[in-house]
């Protein structure tokens, strides 16, 4: 099966590539006005940042779980495609999000709902399979560094039905206010950050 190395070194190329595509998504103005550019890159702005956290921490506790791992198999191969495969679609639907939010007319409450509504979705799935990618790595790996990833705190987090709850309280209201799910996003992004205290293998 495919080593730790090379696994590692594909994810990262995934992860250049994403970042990469989010920065052409910037959309410079003709003036040189930086008003101009705020207001037609303002939303996208904080989407891209939100997505540039997401992303990079993501990146972190993965790395982490997998310098802790001593083989991969088929089984966590696959669970790491499909966490890679959510992780790409994050900055593809908050780039949308971005672009379809107009803070400037009445802060966003009349914007099209469905592409935060979708992008609030991709956070969800985007838990569900850092989940089953955990839960790989825990059960094909020794017991020592089993336990070392299963006391992952993002992990612990992801598993607690407070975080399910959350979400769905973020479907809620990004459903009558789409631009909450900057919020939800900035909030949960937050807390990642908090909870990404591995400790030292």
């Amino acid at each position: 099966m495919v080593s730790k190395e090379r696994l590692g070194g594909f994810i990262d190329a995934i992860v250049a590539v994403v970042m990469t595509i989010m920065l052409l998504e910037f959309h410079p103005p003709q003036s040189g006005n930086i008003i101009d550019f705020l207001k037609e890159n303002l939303v996208y702005l904080i989407a891209y940042t939100l997505s540039f956290i997401y992303v990079t921490t993501s990146w972190f506790n993965q790395q982490y779980m997998l310098k802790n791992a001593e083989i991969v198999t088929r089984k966590m191969y696959i669970a790491t495609m499909l966490w890679v495969l959510s992780l790409s679609l994050l900055p593809v639907l908050a780039a949308w999000t971005g672009r379809t939010i107009n803070l400037f007319d009445d802060f966003g409450l009349h914007s099209p709902k469905a592409p935060a509504m979708l992008f609030i979705v991709m956070i969800y799935l985007w838990g569900i399979s850092y989940i089953n990618m955990t839960r790989a790595y825990i059960a094909d790996n020794p017991q020592e560094k089993s336990i070392i990833i299963q006391e992952m705190e993002v992990f612990q987090w992801l598993k607690h039905p407070i975080w399910t709850v959350s979400m769905i309280f973020g479907f809620i209201i990004t459903y009558f206010y789409p631009p909450f799910v900057f919020i939800y996003t900035a909030g949960e992004m937050v807390w990642a950050i908090i909870q990404s205290r591995n400790k030292r293998a």
